[in-house]
């Protein structure tokens, strides 16, 4: 008996933790890409999550928006230099 009900118990929980998991991923709309732009820096727009744009920063290489690979360790440096 005490077997069954160590079992029911590990599976009610199971359940519960995956139902809560599940509930804390808010998934991404996807929509057709747009580049929101200046002259040469952008944020092309891939998807929506709860009202948010979901994307990426992009910049403009011969006419071609191309997406740019953000360095956060030499951000912060520049930041702290001030």
């Amino acid at each position: 008996m005490k077997r069954q009900l160590f079992w029911i118990m590990a599976v009610a929980l199971a359940l519960a933790g995956a139902q809560w998991a599940y509930a804390q991923a808010i998934m991404v709309n996807p929509v057709t890409p747009t580049v929101l732009f200046g002259n040469d820096v952008g944020f092309r727009v891939e998807g929506d999550r709860a009202g948010t744009p979901v994307g990426e920063i992009v910049v403009k290489i011969n006419g071609q928006w191309v997406a740019a690979d953000v360095n956060p360790t030499a951000l912060s440096q520049k930041i702290s230099a001030r």
